[in-house]
């Protein structure tokens, strides 16, 4: 009987469906999409544990963090999120209240063993690096989907998959019209959203395209970029078409 109630708070539409499915597994959970709504649900409802994103509209995750922990004191256990920060950061995210800290991309089955031993109150272990850096020129990264497959079925499986190219897609359309104006701020955070997404769901040489895309937009190289966009389009593509094939997602 699923008795722990957990709230996610996530603006990404994809982490949050991934979310859900893994939580969904062992846990009731109700999802919001910003801080905001987080407090207000905190208002209502005693939630065993929050899984805050940090970079949010509305209200930001360490913001609502403060506010539920004016409402409820030190409960409930509180995990940060982010895929905009590393391991080297966990500290500072400890001393500003949050319980935990997890970086995106996430890997399944550890993100569900930290959650675990806070719901349960076992002590942490530091969390270890979430990306492996071997493996990278695989299209796509079977031991992820084995543990994907442990939490969820197929179809679940595939949809999450589907999802994912078909965001992939949007983003890429956004990101050729955000190098043509200029706009490398929102030009880094369509590529940056890729590369979230395609580590958790170990989409490696999309990952691995947008990780190098990023870098070069940080760095203001932009004479590159057009190309290199061409790229990481193709792995998108070769990502689709390797997903229809697969049999690991037949039902």
């Amino acid at each position: 009987m699923k008795t722990k109630r957990v709230l996610i708070v996530e603006d990404n539409d994809l982490n949050r469906k991934l979310f859900e499915n893994l939580v969904g597994q062992l846990w009731s959970f109700e999802s919001v999409i910003n801080g905001r709504m987080a407090v207000n649900k905190a208002k209502e409802i005693h939630y065993d544990l929050i899984l805050m994103d940090i970079q949010m509209p509305e209200l930001d995750g360490i913001s609502a963090m403060k506010e539920i922990r004016i409402l409820n004191g030190q409960a409930p256990q509180i995990v940060a999120i982010s895929a905009y920060a590393d391991e080297g950061d966990r500290e500072s995210f400890l001393q500003q209240g949050f319980d935990e800290f997890i970086t995106k991309p996430i890997r399944p089955r550890e993100f569900l063993q930290v959650l675990e031993r806070l719901i349960s109150g076992d002590s942490l272990e530091q969390n270890s690096k979430t990306y492996p850096e071997d493996n990278l020129d695989k299209i796509l990264d079977i031991n992820i989907v084995n543990q994907l497959m442990k939490y969820n079925s197929p179809k679940i499986i595939k949809s999450v998959f589907g999802d994912f190219v078909s965001e992939c897609e949007t983003l890429i359309l956004q990101a050729k019209g955000q190098v043509k104006s200029g706009d490398l701020d929102e030009f880094s955070n369509s590529i940056h959203i890729i590369k979230g997404n395609s580590g958790t769901l170990g989409a490696n040489r999309i990952f691995s395209q947008a990780q190098e895309i990023e870098k070069l937009s940080k760095e203001k190289i932009v004479d590159l970029l057009p190309k290199k966009i061409e790229n990481l389009e193709n792995e998108i593509q070769i990502f689709k078409d390797y997903i229809k094939e697969e049999i690991n997602f037949i039902p």
